[in-house]
């Protein structure tokens, strides 16, 4: 099965997402912050994926906001 295949990224876990993003990120560093073609194209579809986790959750308002703050008089 080659790394490029989409099913791959569909059905990933967002933690496995975010470890795999991260190991890219260490191996661009170690390749002298250039990527090949095919990390090129698998980091983009890891982003995407990633982004589109974070849309999910903060259309099912599952994202912590910060609360409103209201000031009382003092009388």
């Amino acid at each position: 099965m080659p790394l490029q295949c989409p099913l791959i990224v569909i059905t990933m876990s967002t933690s496995n997402v975010l470890k795999e993003l991260t190991e890219f990120k260490k191996e661009y560093v170690n390749q002298y912050f250039q990527f090949t073609e095919g990390q090129r194209v698998r980091y983009a579809e890891l982003l995407n994926k990633r982004r589109e986790i974070i849309k999910n959750w903060y259309s099912n308002d599952r994202v912590q906001t910060s609360f409103k703050v209201t000031k009382k008089e003092v009388k």
